[in-house]
């Protein structure tokens, strides 16, 4: 139903003729004519009777009189809350992210985030990156920050941050002294691994596999769900392991932990930013994403 004929409705009345709305609206009387006649057919009822010099409104009228005044009122509500949205940010924004962002980035962004933006109500969900990749098609979440994201149909996937990845070891480690080690020299030692769907699992197995390594040719000391769990593990003396240098730098600066780079290709990743591509941005995921950006340094998307 086009809402110009339910202005129109009104006009005629309000003035009292079909020729008095006419003028009043700057249309011709014919014009005004077809859109009542289209209004009655829509309901189909007569809404005006013709009959002497001022027409008069029938009882289906009198209510849709009242009915359209609701629904114009209602149409300027609209347009302006609309214009609300695009000049203001607020409302609920839903992130994921895996455990490397979410520990090591993005809490502390939206603490900053919230600060500036206080009427956004935030909720951040921490899974590994596919689950986080899954949940973004699916529209549970607008925005993912992920380690590793598997190529998905309907899945855009932007680069964010930089991140790479190291051995770490205890301070009397035979690793410890050395500049570097590689991916083979991973072999025979005691690895912590993160679980199946981690980024950096899913990093480091692509890298082994370019290396011609396969699982079989390391000895997985034990499985131990994320990065927290394996940080934990080194720290215990269990092994060693393959982790974010991001999340380590506390311990690293205070020498309970050594780093050592890892030597090889494919051994740095990119957290990235992932979202359904059908989706249109929220001005609250806009706003938080141009934040982000900027409090990173990562360079702005088109």
């Amino acid at each position: 139903m086009d809402l110009r004929h339910l202005q129109t409705f009104r006009a005629v009345v309000e003035r009292g003729s079909f020729s008095a709305a006419a003028e009043g609206l700057e249309i011709s009387q014919p014009a005004v004519s077809a859109q009542i006649r289209s209004l009655e057919e829509r309901f189909g009822q007569r809404l005006i009777d013709r009959g002497g010099r001022r027409g008069r409104t029938t009882e289906a009228g009198d209510v849709l009189f009242r009915y359209a005044g609701r629904i114009l009122q209602a149409e300027v509500e609209l347009r302006r809350a609309i214009v609300e949205v695009g000049e203001g940010v607020g409302g609920r924004l839903e992130l994921g992210a895996s455990t490397g962002p979410g520990e090591l980035i993005v809490p502390g962004l939206l603490g900053a985030f919230s600060a500036k933006f206080p009427e956004v109500d935030v909720r951040l969900g921490v899974f590994d990156s596919q689950t986080v990749c899954e949940r973004a098609l699916e529209d549970q979440i607008e925005l993912g920050f992920v380690g590793a994201a598997r190529p998905l149909r309907g899945l855009s996937v932007e680069p964010f941050l930089r991140d790479e990845l190291v051995v770490i070891v205890l301070p009397g480690h035979a690793f410890a002294a050395r500049e570097s080690v590689s991916l083979g020299d991973l072999v025979g030692e005691p690895l912590l691994m993160q679980q199946q769907g981690s980024g950096v699992r899913a990093v480091l197995g692509d890298a082994m596999r370019a290396e011609g390594l396969r699982d079989r040719d390391v000895t997985v000391a034990m499985e131990l769900g994320l990065q927290q769990s394996v940080k934990a593990g080194v720290l215990d003396g269990f092994g060693i392991t393959v982790i974010s240098r991001l999340a380590v730098e506390r311990e690293v600066a205070d020498g309970t932990l050594v780093a050592v780079p890892l030597a090889g290709k494919g051994l740095a990743r990119d957290f990235c930013v992932v979202r359904a591509a059908r989706r249109t941005p929220s001005r609250a995921g806009e706003a938080f994403m141009e934040f982000a950006r900027r409090e990173v340094g990562a360079p702005t998307m088109p």
